[in-house]
């Protein structure tokens, strides 16, 4: 039940904040490392589309301070396990969220777009206010066309 009310709070706060300008970038090597996976793996991680797609909660150890929360995103656009594309999904860049509610994860899928997933987030005021301000994501993989977007 309280679990089921922080649900509908976060939803709230959600909706009435804008969504960030977030970025989708290459892995680059380093941010996507297996020991920046938010433990427990099981609960900080999850496979979709008959498991050619994994997307992964990281946390770069608090650097930077504020913004240390990226979404990670793997899959296979075809049949050859060595032809993987791997994408993070940040705030601005680099810089990378305060935090993901991965909990919050949800998805859908379109024939045509791809599969949809949603999820919470927070990201530090752009005036350098001390609360984080909490909204709702949409991330689009579009498998055949190896394609990652922000909606």
């Amino acid at each position: 039940m309280k679990q089921t009310l922080a649900a509908a709070a976060f939803a709230a706060l959600a909706l009435a904040s804008p969504v960030a300008a977030a970025s989708v970038r290459p892995c680059d090597g380093v941010t996507e490392a297996a020991f920046n996976i938010v433990e427990p793996w099981d609960a900080n991680s999850r496979t979709f589309y008959q498991g050619r797609v994994r997307v992964a909660s990281l946390d770069t150890g608090g650097e930077p301070a504020c913004c240390s929360a990226h979404l990670l995103i793997v899959f296979y656009a075809s049949d050859d396990p060595e032809s993987f594309t791997c994408r993070l999904v940040s705030d601005r860049d680099r810089t990378g969220f305060a935090g993901i509610d991965f909990s919050t994860i949800k998805s859908s899928y379109d024939p045509r777009r791809g599969l949809l997933l949603t999820f919470g987030y927070s990201v530090m005021p752009a005036d350098g206010g001390p609360t984080p301000r909490r909204a709702m994501m949409k991330v689009r993989v579009n498998v055949p066309a190896g394609a990652v977007t922000v909606e």
